[in-house]
């Protein structure tokens, strides 16, 4: 009796010592350390940066879409003249617009502006300007580069010079009376129907 009560005592404190011990080597509860979120993310592109896509120019362009002609670079010239129901033309650095008989209403002061610019284009004022009857316009484009195997045609473009649109194409001379006076060069011909930017194209 005498050396079960002395080992209880003992057994009990060796396992107290054993419990003491077994704590002391636990490793601690906690999220682990991981290296620095943003370091991993150093070389992550800007959201605002330019991602190298190419934008059209609308210069050379392809065969099977639509392009500007490209220039040699066209001196700037600019026309004002005031037209009103009988008719009348105007013309601004080889380019003519034609007015026909009836087209306006009322005496309008028009102005013409063919830019220096490499493209071949005309700019009209007052803007939206709309006519009765079909005028003709006339782009000329003797100093431009246009595919043997394409067909040029007249433009309306923006500001910007996208090509939102296509004159009506017309056959006819340059040397036809309405255009009072002939010409020769390249030159491609449409119905105009109302004033904005025009330009060639194919």
């Amino acid at each position: 009796m005498i050396v079960r009560r002395f080992l209880i005592p003992l057994g009990l404190l060796a396992g107290a010592a054993a419990l003491v011990l077994s704590c002391r080597d636990a490793s601690p509860v906690g999220v682990v350390a991981r290296p620095s979120v943003v370091l991993a993310g150093r070389h992550t592109p800007d959201p605002g940066a330019d991602d190298g896509t190419d934008v059209d120019d609308g210069g050379e362009g392809s065969e099977d879409g639509d392009s500007l002609v490209s220039c040699r670079l066209l001196p700037y010239d600019s026309v004002t003249r005031t037209i009103g129901p009988a008719g009348g033309f105007i013309e601004v650095r080889h380019n003519w617009l034609v007015v026909p008989p009836g087209a306006l209403s009322a005496p309008v002061t028009i102005t013409a502006v063919a830019p220096s610019d490499t493209v071949a284009m005309v700019r009209f004022q007052p803007e939206g300007l709309r006519f009765q009857t079909t005028a003709m316009l006339v782009l000329a484009y003797d100093n431009c580069r246009v595919p043997k195997t394409v067909t040029p045609r007249i433009a309306l473009v923006t500001d910007a010079l996208d090509v939102i649109g296509f004159l009506t194409p017309v056959t006819v001379s340059v040397h036809d009376h309405r255009f009072m006076k002939g010409r020769k060069g390249r030159h491609v011909i449409g119905e105009l129907q109302h004033f904005s930017n025009y330009a060639v194209a194919w």
